[in-house]
């Protein structure tokens, strides 16, 4: 039988743009859209620009940054990209598995398109497979990642980059297989940074993006990898996982090609880890009940599943006064805060003038939380349940059982386009947003993809200074 890296390169170096349902070509449209706007609003954040200027230092030529006019390798544009996906905690999420598969398989595929000229409907297929493969690796452990120190984004993410990327080199499926290979063994990402709020999570996209290029190019030079990098007796999964569950192999596999599990990546349309997104719905809702007057309620209650209490609700002391603004983005208690006392949540929102609000502080306070049991029941929903008390002596509740982004309640072309254009409208004049947008939606049909980004490279990077 064939190992799973050579059934995952054979259709991943195989499969056809014709091949792509009209769904999933939609869809990974938009989350192209949605990624390079991300990418672009966060071009002026400090951690970006430490990022562009290590990458400066590192050296090389034959690639640019996403949103910047200075030359470097194409793993070190490949590294900034990633970080400038995912420094502001807005790229998109597999629910099931809490994969954000676009942000490092773009901020990979990127650096290449300026090295040969590449079309939409096939950056568009390469997107597509490298997301697809993220998902469904992703789905083979039933231990969740997070919960024993690992990243799962980072981790998955290299081996759908090293996919994409393969494929766009015109790498051959045993190539991409030994990239595959390599990819194991550059494979990481620990969650040590989620307890003081330190950069070094906000960076493990680009270091995925990075590595998976230089995995594809030691491949491309014939340099082999493990045959059975994944199932293997030292296979990922037994290496990574210290336990011995019942690993679901097959899900890698699977109907690959006719059930596509990049349907069920839902965009973020407020900037935090996604399990938080419903509790900011909720709380906008809620402060609409209340007319803003925040200093009506006395408590904050919110039901969120169990397994997230050690992530984003625990130690109580710690969520309540996050130490930076990527630590905010996995506070419950600050976010529910920020949102009530603000009412907006856009890529403003943890800014130090709102970690240190005495109002938002005192609301954080407030704000406890408990089980879930129907959240717990099923992974891919996004819910979330929050109750007001208010200093009258009265309870008013909001629940949002399905965030709009999900599979049950999809996100519209319209949000994704006002989420572009939030996220870009400081950075491009409107009639270059607006055209950039139209074209990126159009992808398939364009000729030359790098053609079309080119110009965000001198003009946001003259204001991202």
């Amino acid at each position: 039988m064939q190992s799973l890296s050579t059934q995952i390169a054979r259709w991943s170096a195989g499969l056809t743009f014709a091949d792509l349902p009209a769904e999933v070509m939609n869809n990974t449209k938009l989350r192209i859209l949605d990624l390079l706007g991300v990418m672009i609003g966060s071009a002026g954040h400090a951690t970006v620009a430490a990022a562009r200027l290590a990458a400066a230092e590192e050296g090389g030529r034959g690639a640019h940054p996403l949103s910047f006019g200075a030359e470097t390798s194409a793993p070190g544009a490949a590294f900034v990209n990633g970080v400038a996906s995912a420094v502001l905690e807005f790229d998109d999420t597999h629910l099931t598995t809490n994969i954000h598969p676009t942000g490092v398989i773009l901020s990979a595929c990127l650096p290449l398109l300026q090295k040969r000229a590449v079309s939409g409907p096939a950056l568009i297929a390469a997107v597509a497979v490298g997301s697809e493969v993220a998902c469904r690796l992703g789905l083979v452990s039933p231990v969740r990642l997070h919960e024993v120190g690992l990243h799962p984004t980072s981790l998955f993410g290299i081996f759908g980059a090293a996919c994409a990327a393969g494929r766009l080199r015109g790498v051959t499926a045993q190539g991409i297989a030994d990239a595959l290979g390599a990819s194991a063994s550059l494979s990481a990402g620990s969650i040590a940074s989620f307890q003081d709020g330190t950069d070094t999570k906000t960076l493990h996209v680009g270091f995925a993006a990075a590595s998976a290029l230089r995995a594809v190019a030691l491949a491309a030079q014939g340099l082999s990898g493990p045959a059975e990098a994944f199932e293997g007796k030292f296979g990922w999964y037994r290496s990574h996982i210290q336990a011995a569950p019942e690993f679901r192999f097959d899900l890698a596999t699977e109907g690959l090609g006719s059930r596509w599990h990049l349907l069920d990546i839902a965009p973020k349309l407020h900037p935090c880890a996604y399990t938080m997104i419903p509790f900011i719905a909720a709380a906008l809702a809620l402060r609409e009940k209340i007319g803003g007057d925040i200093g009506r309620i006395a408590s904050v209650t919110c039901e969120i599943m169990p397994r997230s209490f050690g992530i984003v609700c625990e130690p109580v002391a710690e969520k309540r006064r996050p130490r930076t603004s990527w630590h905010g983005r996995i506070s419950l208690q600050h976010t529910v805060a920020e949102a009530l006392a603000r009412g907006r949540f856009d890529k403003t929102a943890y800014s130090v003038a709102a970690l240190t609000d005495p109002a938002i502080n005192a609301l954080a306070d407030k704000v406890g939380y408990t089980a879930d049991p129907v959240a717990a029941a099923d992974l891919t929903r996004s819910r979330a349940v929050i109750h007001l008390d208010l200093t009258d002596g009265r309870r008013i509740t909001h629940t949002v059982e399905d965030m709009r982004g999900t599979a049950r309640n999809p996100a519209t072309e319209a949000d994704y386009r006002a989420k572009f254009r939030a996220n870009t409208s400081d950075m491009l004049e409107d009639k270059l947003g607006d055209r950039m947008a139209e074209r990126i939606l159009d992808l398939d049909r364009v000729d030359n993809v790098d053609a079309l980004l080119a110009p965000l490279r001198g003009n946001v990077f003259a204001l991202a200074r």
